[in-house]
């Protein structure tokens, strides 16, 4: 079998770097040990990363197992450049630039409700122009933007939220700022940080959205699975039983989103309480003060959600299910209800919050737009 010199070369720079990221600051022998290549070669690709200030020597190790000259730790210099990703529905825009490691340098959002997609650029190249000039090597380096609705090869298909008409969102943005710009689902955006920024190695998760609308980001063997057309985890166009005794039509039956969006719950309970600016904290309120109406509606949620994860389970067996979801944030007691309900099953997977509701989209796309800028993408 013959191997091209180049892609060789390339495979180890990603490996190497690779450990760099994820164990340094490391020494040269440790990656040579680790990744099973000759030191020559490993001291060849580190130097031509520190040159290229993708990484920088520690100096000496303060200890060492050994005698004589103490090895030299090598460290990712997350100082490179920086990421903008943006978060996209129907009512808020929020950004987030962060350091090639994922860490927070700034963050705002500012209302859209209702604007066009002109107007909504526009404030987004109004949020970029006001951020601070960040201690980098190199500035900006790579823009993400997470979208609520259907994207396909980084296009919107279709969003219910905002009217993307045909606005080529990546051309206008890669155009302006020079930069590689990633458009992607936020629900897939929300797996990819669960599984990008966990401790453990998850091969198989699923994360749940639930805001305005209801989406599934699936990662199967470790690779994000969008379907054959960017459908693969829309789960809030599933239809909901009709209580009906009459059939109908399949495109009249209701949905998960038209029936139990946070959105949509919300409405709901405003009619029950017939209060029209009902809000979450209200809900939650009225919830906890054993409100007979909203408990009850709760509980209706808790039903109709637990047959989406039933759904889910038998199609993907995760071995995790991850809930990005400000109203079970609020509320986890739903994660034990659900739980409850799906104890038919033989084995139902660990049901778990989000480790960061609030910026879970904004750093999956952050992740995936480092990975874009080092090269790395399908690399943990």
């Amino acid at each position: 079998m013959i191997i091209n010199k180049d892609v060789m070369r390339d495979y180890n720079e990603r490996s190497v770097l690779q450990a760099i990221v994820n164990y340094g600051p490391i020494s040269r022998n440790e990656i040579s040990k680790k990744l099973g290549l000759n030191k020559v070669s490993v001291s060849d690709i580190v130097g031509s990363f520190i040159d290229r200030k993708l990484a920088y020597s520690l100096g000496e190790a303060k200890s060492s197992s050994t005698s004589g000259r103490k090895p030299e730790l090598i460290e990712y210099n997350s100082a490179y450049g920086y990421v903008i990703n943006f978060s996209l529905n129907g009512a808020t825009l929020e950004m987030l630039a962060t350091k090639l490691d994922g860490r927070s340098l700034d963050y705002s959002t500012t209302s859209i409700d209702s604007q066009s997609i002109a107007e909504i650029v526009t404030k987004m190249e109004d949020m970029i122009a006001q951020l601070p000039e960040f201690e980098t090597d190199f500035g900006l380096q790579a823009i993400s933007i997470a979208i609520f609705g259907m994207v396909y090869q980084g296009e919107v298909v279709t969003s219910p939220f905002v009217d993307i008409d045909d606005f080529d969102l990546v051309g206008h943005f890669e155009t302006k700022y020079d930069v590689p710009v990633i458009v992607e689902n936020e629900a897939n955006l929300a797996a990819i940080f669960e599984q990008d920024f966990s401790k453990q190695e998850l091969q198989n998760i699923v994360a749940v959205s639930i805001h305005d609308g209801i989406g599934a980001g699936i990662i199967i063997n470790t690779q994000l699975y969008t379907g054959n057309y960017g459908q693969a985890g829309e789960v809030g166009r599933i239809i909901v039983q009709d209580k009906g005794l009459k059939k109908r039509r399949l495109s009249k039956l209701p949905s998960f989103d038209s029936e139990w969006s946070q959105k949509s719950l919300l409405r709901k309970a405003a009619k029950l309480k017939q209060s029209p600016a009902y809000s979450l904290e209200m809900l939650v309120a009225d919830f906890n003060a054993d409100d007979e109406a909203i408990t009850g509606l709760i509980e209706e949620f808790c039903y109709h959600l637990a047959v989406i994860i039933n759904n889910l389970i038998a199609l993907y067996d995760p071995q995790m299910i991850f809930f990005n979801a400000p109203l079970i944030d609020a509320l986890p007691e739903i994660l034990k209800n659900i739980q409850m309900k799906l104890g038919f099953m033989p084995l139902v997977p660990p049901l778990v919050m989000s480790k960061d509701v609030t910026y879970a989209t904004l750093l999956g796309g952050a992740s995936q737009a480092i990975h874009r800028v080092l090269h790395m993408e399908g690399t943990r």
